[in-house]
């Protein structure tokens, strides 16, 4: 059940990271052709929607590398395979290094938006900034999850199991 709930929730991040993308794309290229072409309007606003789509894209993108296990890493071992408790004791100390980080992200990002983002409206589009900000302990949730599914399919999910869902 975890696990197809991470699923769905990976499939909709795959859905709204292409989406950023692409609004990211759309800004740029209006905010370059308005340089350069006499006839585009030198609107404001693509600006900031652009600011907005790398933003959101950064945290859902480091949302499915937490879930995706292809954030930075150092292989101490150059390519050869540690002993199982080795191999256990890493993966505790990087569920304990990612976890602080997660719980971090959710409580001070949540109460930052909380005391300041809900006070301040961006300059061009009139929009409240909390929008831009819950980016942070969204983000931290969606990590929480997938380390969560992680721990699951590490310790608790038969065998046979974990590897056909990884």
């Amino acid at each position: 059940m975890l696990v197809k709930l991470c699923d769905a929730v990976s499939r909709c991040l795959y859905y709204a990271l292409v989406a950023m993308g692409l609004i990211l794309i759309v800004s740029v290229a209006l905010l370059v052709a308005a340089r350069y072409l006499p006839f585009v309007p030198r609107w404001l606003w693509p600006l900031e929607i652009a600011n907005w789509a790398m933003i959101w894209m950064v945290f859902f993108g480091a949302s499915l590398a937490v879930r995706e296990n292809k954030h930075f890493n150092v292989d101490l071992f150059m390519g050869k395979t540690p002993p199982r408790s080795v191999q256990v004791f890493l993966k505790l100390v990087y569920y304990v290094f990612v976890g602080f980080v997660t719980l971090t992200f959710v409580f001070f990002g949540y109460g930052f938006v909380m005391k300041w983002a809900l006070i301040q409206t961006s300059e061009v589009l009139m929009v409240n900034m909390a929008y831009l900000y819950v980016s942070v302990p969204v983000a931290g949730l969606l990590w929480l999850l997938f380390l969560i599914e992680d721990v699951y399919k590490e310790f608790f999910m038969p065998k046979p199991q974990a590897e056909e869902a990884r």
